[in-house]
């Protein structure tokens, strides 16, 4: 049971981005889908991909914490560092194919979002890493992610064209 609840968790916070309608509730979503993951991970001894999402959490806590975004030199120093982390654990575990490294994309893209981003880039940002890691999900046959980061890229997408539409009918 125990484990059903940690797949489930992943799910469940992709289905309450559907009313992740601010940059902050994003963000908190964020974290806590970090968590989720990561606590998945460690339950089932994938130690690569906790520290991955551990780095991820650190990000969006980051974010959240200073409410501040980095300069573009900064943010590119960032996500090199964060890269190599990324790569490294993947070169160590052996994992350097294509398709192993489709996760990298997905974290680059968050955590430039993150990082850099106000609300509207973010959430491209967002569902660009989630349409790949959608990609990575079906290839791999991991249909829990493949359905998490599907319904994250629909709710963020949703909530970007509700930002597009917003911003065109503002007199601003």
């Amino acid at each position: 049971m125990f484990e059903f609840l940690l797949h489930a968790f992943p799910v469940t916070f992709a289905l309450a981005s559907f009313w992740s309608n601010t940059e902050r509730k994003l963000l908190l979503l964020n974290l806590g889908l970090c968590i989720a993951v990561c606590s998945l991970l460690v339950f089932e001894q994938a130690w690569g991909g906790a520290i991955v999402i551990a780095v991820a959490g650190l990000s969006t806590s980051y974010r959240l914490i200073t409410q501040k975004l980095l300069s573009p030199v900064a943010t590119y120093i960032s996500l090199v560092l964060m890269m190599c982390i990324v790569l490294s654990v993947n070169n160590l575990s052996g994992k350097t194919s294509f398709i192993e490294t489709m996760p990298v994309f997905t974290f680059m893209a968050y955590r430039f979002g993150e990082l850099h981003c106000k609300e509207a880039g973010l959430r491209i940002c967002m569902i660009v890493g989630s349409l790949n890691f959608t990609v990575y999900g079906v290839i791999t046959q991991t249909w829990g992610l493949a359905i998490t980061e599907a319904l994250f890229a629909a709710s963020n997408l949703w909530y970007y064209l509700k930002l597009r539409r917003a911003m065109r009918v503002s007199p601003v």
